[in-house]
Formats: C-alpha cells, sequence, structure tokens
C-alpha cells in the first residue's frame, strides 16, 4: 500500500478513536456532578424523588426535576440509608464501564497494528529502496576516471583487472578464470575509497549503485536481510554492474560475542543475508562488490574469506610522490599563480590524505578570494597549511608582556634543539602567534617520507619535544602548562618504543601492546602482564623521558646566546620561516666568535633587529 493511503488510514482510525473517547466523556459526564455530602444533606430535607444506581454511580431526581451525578463509597450501605424514604430505586447493570473499557481496547490493538503494519515496507518499497541507490546506469555522470585518481598507484592496478572483466567479461571465462567477487578496499579516512569505487565504475561505463552500511539496519528485525535480498536482485537485473557498500563495518561487524535482541540482531540477520547472497554468485554473473572500511580488525571473519571479499587492498596516505600528483589532480581546477610549485608543497605536507589535500588547495582558494586575488599564491597555501594543523589565527587573544617572553623562549628551546641535534628533521617556521589551542608552535619538515624510525630518531625527536620546558626552567626557574601538548607527545612516543618496538634494553626486543589493527587512531592497547613487567615498563619510560630532558638543558646550557638571540627576536617578529632562521644561528655563531677572540668574560652576544634585517636581507 502507497505511504499516502497508510497515513491516511492511521490518521482516520487515530481521529475515529479520539471521536469516540470524546462520545464516551459526553455521556458519562452529560449530568451535573454534586459532591456526596450535599446529597446526604438533600436526602436528609426529602428532597430526593428518584434515583438511579449503576455499580458505584448514581443519579439523582429532585423535586424540581433536576438531575445530577455522583459516586458513593459503598452502593449497599447507600441503599439502607434511602430504605423508608419516599424515593423511587433503579438499581441498573453496569454495563457501561465494560463496553468502554472493551472499544477503547479493540481501538487500541488496531491503532498499534495499523501503525505496525504502515511501518513495514512493503516489496515494491524495497524494490524502489534499491533502485534508488543505482548512482549512475553508464558510469559516465559519476565525472570520475582512473584519471581523476592519484597517489594510490597500487590500487589503481589492482582494480584495472576488474575494469577488464566488467568491460570483457568473455576473455576471462574462455581461459576458465574468476574475478574476486567481493573486493574490500581498506584504509584510514580520506584516503579516497569511495572516489576510486566510483572511478571503477567510470572506467568500465557499469551501473553503479551505492549503499552505506547504515542503510540495510532498522529498527525491526528482518528488514535490513529483506534489503540485501531485493539489493542483489535489482543488480541481477543490470549486470554488470557494481554495487558498493560504504562503511560496511555498520553491518559486518563480527559475530564472535553472540546475537542478542534488538538492534544486534538485525545486524547480525542482514550480515548473513549477505553472506548468502555473495555465495550465490553463478559464474556467469558479472557483478563486483566494493566495501569500504576503516576497520578492517572488527569485521566478521565469514566476510573476508575467498569467495566473499576475497581482496583486500590497504590504501594509506600518499608519500610525497603521490601527495604531489594529488595536489596536481585538485590544481586544475584553481587559478594557480607561476610561482607555486607542487613539489615544495607536497614536501611540507607529510601525512596528509587525498581529502586533506583537496581540502588544502580550496582554503588557498578561498585566502587568495578573500584578498582578491585572480590567482593562488605560494602565501597562501602556506596559511591554508597553518590553519588546517592549527585553527585559525587568534588575533583577539591578549597576552602580558611577561607571558609572551616566557613563549618566545618557549619555542626558541625547541627551535635550537631541533638545529643542534644532527638527527633532527630541519626546521620550517617558528611562531608565537596563536592559532587554535595552541600559543604556539615549531614546526620540522622531514627530508623524505619515514617508512621506518630508528631508535635515535625517536630519541631526538623527544629531546626536541623537551625543549619548551627545558628553556623555561631554564631562563625562568618555572614550569608552566605550555609544555601540556609536548609532554604527551613525548610520552607516547617513549611508551610506543619500549612497549611495541622493543628499544629497551633491560626488557630486550619484546612487545606489550598491539594494534588493533583498524585504521582508527587509539585502538589497541598493552598485552596482559604481571605487575613486575609494568613496573619495570613504567620505570624505563620514566628514565627515557628523563634522560632526554637532561641531554635538552644540557645543550640549551651551551647555546644560551643563540637561545636569547632567538627569543628576542621572534618576539618582534613573531614568525621565522627555515631559511630566516638559518640565518641568525649563523649570525649568531659569528659573534660568538668575535666575544671569544675579543676575551669577552661575558657572552653578551645578543643581536638586535637591525643586525638580523641586514643579514637576512644580504
Amino acid at each position: 500500500m502507497a505511504p499516502l493511503i497508510r497515513n491516511l488510514l492511521v490518521g482516520f482510525l487515530f481521529s475515529l478513536l479520539c471521536m469516540f473517547m470524546a462520545l464516551l466523556w459526553f455521556m458519562e459526564h452529560r449530568h451535573a456532578s454534586q459532591d456526596y455530602s450535599e446529597v446526604i444533606e438533600r436526602l436528609n430535607n426529602n428532597q430526593i424523588v428518584k434515583l438511579e444506581l449503576t455499580g458505584n454511580r448514581v443519579v439523582f431526581t429532585d423535586r424540581d426535576q433536576y438531575t445530577f451525578v455522583t459516586t458513593v463509597p459503598d452502593a449497599a450501605k447507600f441503599l439502607e440509608r434511602v430504605q423508608g424514604k419516599n424515593i423511587r430505586v433503579v438499581v441498573k447493570e453496569d454495563r457501561f464501564n465494560l463496553i468502554y473499557m472493551t472499544v477503547i481496547s479493540v481501538f487500541v490493538v488496531m491503532l498499534i497494528m495499523v501503525v505496525w503494519w504502515s511501518l513495514q515496507p512493503s516489496k515494491n518499497e524495497e524494490s524502489k529502496f534499491a533502485s534508488d541507490k543505482l548512482i549512475s546506469l553508464s558510469g559516465k555522470e559519476l565525472g570520475l576516471t582512473f584519471e581523476d585518481i592519484a597517489g594510490i598507484p597500487e590500487a589503481k592496478e589492482e582494480l584495472e583487472e576488474v575494469v577488464s572483466f566488467l568491460k570483457h567479461p568473455g576473455n576471462f571465462k574462455k581461459i576458465g578464470a574468476s574475478i574476486p567477487r567481493g573486493i574490500l578496499l581498506q584504509g584510514p579516512p580520506g584516503t579516497g575509497k569511495t572516489m576510486l569505487a566510483k572511478a571503477v565504475a567510470g572506467e568500465a561505463g557499469v551501473p553503479f549503485y551505492s549503499f552505506s552500511g547504515s542503510d540495510f539496519v532498522e529498527m525491526f528485525v528482518g528488514v535490513g536481510a529483506s534489503r540485501v535480498r531485493d539489493l542483489f536482485k535489482e543488480a541481477k537485473k543490470n549486470a554488470p554492474c557494481i554495487v558498493f557498500i560504504d562503511e560496511i563495518d555498520a553491518v559486518g561487524a563480527s559475530r564472535a560475542g553472540g546475537a542478542s535482541a534488538g538492534g544486534q540482531e538485525e545486524r547480525g540477520q542482514t550480515l548473513n543475508a549477505l553472506l548468502v547472497e555473495m555465495d550465490g554468485f553463478a559464474t556467469d554473473d558479472t557483478i563486483v562488490v566494493l566495501a569500504a572500511t576503516n576497520r578492517p580488525d572488527i569485521l566478521d571473519s565469514a566476510l573476508k574469506r575467498p569467495g566473499r571479499f576475497d581482496r583486500q587492498i590497504n590504501i594509506l596516505p600518499p608519500d610525497v610522490k603521490g601527495r604531489k600528483k594529488i595536489l596536481e589532480v585538485h590544481g586544475r581546477k584553481v587559478a594557480l599563480h607561476p610561482e607555486v610549485k607542487f613539489e615544495d608543497l607536497a614536501k611540507a605536507t607529510p601525512g596528509f590524505t587525498g581529502a586533506e589535500l583537496a581540502n588544502l588547495v580550496n582554503e588557498a582558494a578561498l585566502m587568495a578570494a578573500r584578498k582578491g586575488r585572480e590567482q593562488i599564491l605560494n602565501e597562501d597555501f602556506e596559511k591554508a597549511r597553518d590553519r588546517i594543523l592549527m585553527g585559525i589565527e587568534r588575533k583577539g587573544m591578549v597576552m602580558s608582556d611577561k607571558d609572551r617572553e616566557i613563549l618566545a623562549y618557549h619555542e626558541a628551546g625547541h627551535g635550537v634543539l631541533a638545529n643542534k641535534l644532527p638527527n633532527s628533521d630541519p626546521l620550517h617556521k617558528i611562531t608565537i602567534v596563536p592559532r587554535g589551542m595552541a600559543l604556539g608552535q615549531t614546526q620540522q619538515l622531514p627530508v623524505s617520507d619515514h617508512p621506518a624510525y630508528s631508535k635515535e630518531y625517536l630519541r631526538t625527536k623527544i629531546i626536541v619535544l623537551m625543549g619548551g620546558r627545558a628553556a623555561e626552567e631554564l631562563m625562568f626557574k618555572q614550569q608552566t602548562t605550555g609544555a601540556q601538548g609536548d609532554l604527551l607527545t613525548a610520552t607516547q612516543i617513549a611508551t610506543d618504543m619500549i612497549c611495541r618496538w622493543g628499544m629497551s634494553k633491560i626488557l630486550g626486543p619484546q612487545a606489550f601492546s598491539i594494534d588493533s589493527g583498524g585504521f582508527i587512531e587509539g585502538a589497541g592497547g598493552r598485552l596482559p602482564m604481571g605487575p613486575d613487567t609494568a613496573r619495570l615498563i613504567d620505570q624505563e619510560v620514566n628514565e627515557l623521558l628523563s634522560s632526554c630532558y637532561d641531554e635538552a638543558v644540557r645543550i640549551l646550557k651551551n647555546e644560551q646566546c643563540l637561545l636569547k638571540n632567538l627569543a628576542e627576536i621572534l618576539l618582534q617578529v613573531e614568525t621565522l620561516d627555515g631559511e630566516e632562521f638559518d640565518i641568525i644561528v649563523q649570525c649568531s655563531i659569528n659573534k660568538e666568535i668575535a666575544a671569544m677572540k675579543d676575551q669577552e668574560k661575558n657572552c653578551n652576544t645578543t643581536m638586535s633587529m637591525e643586525e638580523v634585517v641586514d643579514a637576512i636581507t644580504s
């Protein structure tokens, strides 16, 4: 039945129920009510000539033929009271309340049944559900091909044979090969899983059905399973085609915990239906099921066995070459100044996913448009990058001179250590301009992407993170809350070094924590262990952090002149890039050498702003 007719029927029954209840209420209250005490008084004064008793409800008629109603607490005792008086008594059977409750119950049950029935999807509606998810009949409407996908060449190669199968299935049938029926795209959010699935349909030129895992899950048990069956029935009509299920973990989570009532039961039945339908493909069915998830660790094992999603493709954040190609793809859509070099921008965005790079280009375009420019400059990309990483600039924040000085020395401490440690990444920028939740930031950019990290490199990162707190204690003999983020990051790195990567001589090459296998941060945890082992781990982490902090203090003590120079200049210019920082370091070294030649006892080599400007401009 059409939804409109169902809604009209429900509304009609509900209105009818309301009208019937109003009629019963009117019949119940058609007589004027009277207090029981006043009724007794009228009886004693012989003003009542007739009464009708129905249960505990009494309708009285006085000498003026005026009727009123009341309820008596005990009908038997009340009749004893009226005996001997000249009153006509009529006793009726109490059928009204029985009819009243029966009719109300029948109407309520009917209303509930009609509402439940109206919410149950019909076969036509289920087919409509599947057909509504048909995004494209030929793939052309999607507007995506492999040329629009960059940064994931391995995944594209894996899917090219799927495209060949959908275009020319006969070539595979001749040799007896069967294409994988299900392909699972797994990776962190924003790496291009959905775009890649659409590009496959665009390349193959076949119908494309797009679903989300949550589309199959409803509050009524059995609806999801019915939708899965109708989906594949509809897909077979348009074969060859592609069925894409995004966030499949919403419906394909492991059943190891056992099914329970409610939503879990519905998910279990829906998953069973999906497994059965994927097993039911005939050899000549040219239907490919693509699914995407960032939680492959929680998927049911039956879903990933051969014959279902037997091919899993990892889609990870791109490397520097991939980032450059992705930026070039998105750069075609905007007006760029000739000075913009995506190679440099790719190096400055380590860890960015495809979605974040697309957002970077868009943010840079917005900034250029706000300033009324017709082309995007390098500075627009730089500001867009800072906005994405740190948030918007907090121009309205007011800081005292003392707080700004502490902040300048804090960031200068990071900068000095980043410059002096041999395994440190090059410095990109130092700023004391508050952005987002951060008061300031020292940015380092790696020369190249690191496939693996050495123990020395990780220890260097911890020392640089300790530079802010070390500079505060060295120059002001105090600690501030500004080191909170640095300490959290340093503690996480140190814990991973000991627990995950076995970088402890005392504990040896042993792992004490594991990842869950998913792509969501925070998943996983420590393995079961005894109290002595846990105490030893905490001791090793503490010793690693303490030794790194002591190293940071020692280096900053030896570089106090550079620390002071850098902090004083930051207080004046607020932001320094890597090139300007290198010039300041060189000028400071030259002044120290000159002071040593003059045999000055005090190392008073603080640079003036004029000297810095002259050095930079020259």
